[in-house]
This record gives C-alpha cells, structure tokens and sequence, in this order.
C-alpha cells in the first residue's frame, strides 16, 4: 500500500507511514495543519487503496448531533409510523455501519453536543438511535479529525478529553521542488514551464 501511495501523492512519506501505521493499530487520528497542506488528499488516496468507504464532513457551529447520525423520514412517518426503514443515515451512522472513515473538517469548529457523540462513538464503537436500535461498528470504522491550528479565527482548543482519544499529527506546507511537482502533477504536465512560477506567485 505504501509505495503504491508514494505513486499517487508528492513526498509525505512520514506522514503517510505514521497514518497507516496508526490505522493498522486501531487508532483514530487528527490531523492538524492549515489549508493546502494535503490532509483530504491523503486520506482519500488511502481509502482508495486499501477500499475503504470515506465519508466526509464539513465541521462548523451549524453542525448538529441530527445530521451526524440521522433522522427519521417525516413523510414515512406518516405513512406507516416510526421503523428503521423510515431513518435515513448520517454519515457517522453510514461510517460505522460500511467500516469507512469518517473525515471531519475544521474539526475544532463543532459543538460540544456533537463532540460528545463522537466520544461515544469512538469509546464505546456502538451508538443507540431511538427507535432503531443499537448500531455497532464494523472493525474497519475510524475517525479522522482535521483542523486547522488554534490560533485561526473562529477555531477553539479541544478538550483533553477528546484530544487523549486521538492520534495527532502536525501538516506544514511542503518545500518549493515537492509544491512544483504537485502542481505538474495536478496539472498532468507542464508544457510551458509555468508550475514554477505559480509556486512562487502563490
């Protein structure tokens, strides 16, 4: 898998051994850097490679313990009363239930209501949905936090009760050759010559 990701995405090589590494264990992971840094890239290419379902979220103060798990279907509810048949999934529900990864971006922007859920979650591998019952999760369930450092605008610290649950790793921005080779990757060639200058522009 290693060197089949080293295929697909530029340099990173510790951080890519350090996140499989800390998959193979169990472990879920938070991923800490700012904007560009290739947190989703990695993961997607990962999930993609050992064929892993990948779920992703966008964290923020609209987020809500509902649209992380789910909710039942007003219209079939209705029709034919409360069954689990009437509930249709959040993407945590989704996540445990297909043994993906559940990505969740700007992770340091969620309420306290939903942190507590993913405690649970992560604690205890099961959550309980009124009337549809206990959902376990499969073996290969995990969650990857992503956030942006602390001193960003409108992010918070996160608990140590949350933060002792995680794995961290700390992204920067990659040197001048790796950005060039991202960018004429991402490009799919460089016929002008310009991926250099773009780096620097940018």
């Amino acid at each position: 898998v290693y060197r089949r990701l080293q295929e697909k995405i530029v340099g990173r090589k510790r951080e890519i051994k350090n996140i499989l590494a800390a998959i193979r264990v169990g472990r879920n992971m938070v991923l800490e850097g700012a904007p560009g840094t290739s947190k989703s890239t990695i993961l997607k290419e990962i999930t993609n490679q050992i064929a892993i379902p990948f779920f992703m979220i966008e964290g923020s103060a609209e987020l809500t313990p509902a649209k992380l798990i789910g909710a039942h279907n007003p219209a079939e509810v209705m029709a034919s009363g409360y069954t689990p048949e009437s509930f249709n999934r959040g993407p945590l529900t989704q996540a445990m239930i297909e043994g993906g990864f559940l990505y969740i971006e700007e992770f340091n922007r969620i309420p306290e209501d939903v942190m507590n859920v993913l405690i649970r979650a992560m604690d205890e591998r099961k959550i309980v949905i009124p009337r549809v019952g206990e959902i376990v999760a499969a073996s290969t369930f995990r969650l990857i936090a992503a956030m942006n450092p602390f001193d960003d605008v409108g992010t918070e610290r996160i608990s140590r009760a949350i933060s002792d649950r995680f794995c961290r790793l700390v992204l920067d921005y990659q040197n001048e050759e790796e950005e060039v080779a991202v960018v004429r990757q991402k490009a799919q060639g460089d016929a002008y010559g310009l991926a250099r200058l773009a780096v620097k522009l940018a």
